[in-house]
């Protein structure tokens, strides 16, 4: 599948489509985006199947973007050590996974610890 021709807020019946950047696409719930608008920032990991990249994504306000990549194991190691509580999302096909960071501020603090770890 290509994904250039994808908006980062292309729908799946109640999932979101979000281009990797290694050409992939992962899907996370629309709910994440609507806690975005209500000025919450929610964290989870996805991966890629197609290269298997895993990744640690943010969704903030008006958008979703990735913030590491790595090994599946290092990005659960990271997901596992945010200090926040978790919360999950089920379908019938599926439990998601997501953590909210307190604020903005408690957000930029978090993941720049990790990324000098």
């Amino acid at each position: 599948m290509v994904t250039e021709d994808l908006t980062p807020f292309t729908l799946v019946k109640d999932l979101i489509v979000l281009p990797t950047p290694c050409n992939d696409v992962i899907y996370y719930p629309a709910n994440l985006a609507t806690l975005g608008i209500q000025g919450k920032y929610s964290v989870f990991q996805t991966s890629s199947s197609k290269s298997g990249l895993a990744y640690i994504a943010i969704t903030q306000p008006d958008t979703a973007e990735f913030i590491l990549a790595g090994s599946r194991n290092s990005m659960n190691e990271l997901y596992q050590s945010i200090p926040w509580p978790e919360y999950e999302i089920t379908n019938e096909d599926h439990t998601f996974y997501y953590k909210i960071a307190p604020s903005f501020q408690a957000l930029g603090d978090c993941f720049n610890n990790l990324k000098k770890q």
